[in-house]
């Protein structure tokens, strides 16, 4: 199962961020993940919070973000990601930003099958913020790179105020584009050790890494199966 989300935007104006972080967590136990949130949704937490659907690093204190993020950083799970330094992107690709995401999108999946030697139906969920022909054109792209090697790819959108894997998820790439934005690497540190891969476009020319070669071990992927909509985003 990989849990995926973005931090930032691909806007390319004055006053836009100079960095786009695309961040996934490579759930070996997705129920962990997921107790996260509601582990920290069930703590006593002031009203403002408890009246917000959903919980997202943005709009949550310091306080919760630590929560969040030292729980990941314990579980047994991982992390990858990509970052992207969008003042070297081509003016001609600054307009192409469907094309953008899918590309950095499809480059972090190689990278985690690759890496993880993963075989057999590989779960990935994103949030429900593509649509229509965004959608299918993302879809397609990735289950054509899982594919070609050789692996079978299930993308899903689920809301992310019923999904709590995306909005782990969602802590993890605010606090890696919080650091690269410059507001310093107290909750990058936090996550520090869960990291296993890097890529980093385009420094050094599309510079990647296997930050900790020691978290790089096998996965038992899961059927399709057991994603199953209402049931599985409750649990």
């Amino acid at each position: 199962m990989i849990y995926l989300d973005e931090s930032g935007n691909l806007g390319f104006g004055e006053r836009a961020d100079k960095y786009f972080t695309l961040a996934a967590i490579i759930a070996r136990e997705p129920d962990q993940v997921k107790r996260c949130i509601k582990r920290t949704r069930e703590q006593k937490l002031p009203k403002k919070y408890k009246q917000i659907p959903e919980l997202k690093f943005h709009n949550s204190s310091q306080t919760i973000r630590e929560r969040v993020l030292k729980c990941l950083s314990k579980s047994d799970n991982e992390i990858a990601y990509v970052i992207l330094r969008k003042e070297q992107v081509y003016p001609y690709l600054r307009e192409e930003r469907a094309t953008l995401y899918n590309y950095m999108s499809g480059m972090l999946l190689s990278k985690i099958i690759k890496l993880y030697n993963l075989t057999g139906p590989l779960n990935l969920v994103i949030d429900k913020s593509l649509y229509n022909s965004q959608r299918d054109n993302f879809d397609n792209y990735l289950t054509w790179k899982a594919s070609a090697l050789g692996v079978s790819l299930n993308p899903f959108h689920p809301d992310s105020q019923q999904e709590l894997g995306v909005q782990a998820v969602d802590y993890v790439a605010g606090a890696i584009n919080h650091m690269y934005c410059g507001y310093g690497t107290h909750y990058y540190n936090i996550i520090e050790g869960k990291i296993s891969i890097l890529i980093d476009l385009f420094d050094g020319k599309g510079k990647d890494c296997v930050v900790n070669p020691s978290l790089l071990r096998p996965i038992r992927l899961r059927a399709a199966s057991s994603f199953s909509g209402r049931s599985y985003n409750t649990t």
